[in-house]
């Protein structure tokens, strides 16, 4: 009797204790956490450490696609001159913007320069749904490419989504990263995208 009794108390205690360890708990929120909101809003960041610039001239690059093919007019400069890298970090991000048709891309090299610029956005035919929308998302670039004078560095890839007609659906889905030859699926499928980067003068 006295080992039943013994068995079942010792039953009763891992019960407690199983019960113990499934207990929520409250955490206080971290930076972290506010990324997935921000994102969800529209702001996006991309951080690059570009401590081995310093002292160069720089130029701030973009370059405009559709269809696979960049656009030979579309302006190639996200600011019209060329300045001297100063700081370790660089970051290009984007915030929301009040137009559907625009969307805001910030640039800031730290100690050098920081400023924002428009990006004409182009809009898709929802099929299924009979309606036009716009619909981007940014990645960014694989860092392979070489640090030489002239020679354009992409790093951050900004795309529209497509239309597939088989499922019904918009997407802008692939590479969580791009090749710098634009060799990867997305660019092969998107309709429209920028290529943003740098440029050693």
């Amino acid at each position: 009797m006295k080992i039943k009794q013994t068995i079942i108390t010792a039953l009763l205690a891992l019960v407690a204790i199983a019960g113990q360890g499934q207990d929520l708990k409250m955490n206080e929120p971290s930076f972290n956490d506010y990324i997935p909101l921000l994102n969800a809003k529209g702001y996006q960041a991309y951080s690059f450490d570009v401590s081995t610039l310093k002292g160069k001239y720089m130029k701030c690059i973009i370059r405009e696609f559709v269809n696979g093919k960049e656009v030979e007019d579309s302006p190639r400069l996200l600011m019209p001159y060329t300045f001297q890298a100063n700081g370790d970090k660089l970051i290009i991000g984007f915030l929301p913007s009040e137009k559907d048709s625009l969307a805001l891309c910030c640039f800031s090299w730290e100690n050098t320069l920081s400023f924002t610029s428009s990006l004409k956005l182009r809009q898709i035919y929802w099929e299924s749904e009979n309606k036009y929308i716009y619909s981007y998302v940014s990645r960014p670039f694989e860092l392979t490419s070489s640090l030489e004078k002239d020679t354009f560095v992409p790093l951050v890839f900004y795309s529209s989504f497509w239309y597939d007609a088989e499922d019904k659906v918009t997407r802008c889905c692939g590479e969580n990263y791009i090749s710098p030859d634009l060799s990867s699926d997305i660019p092969k499928q998107s309709p429209h995208y920028y290529a943003i980067g740098i440029m050693i003068y």
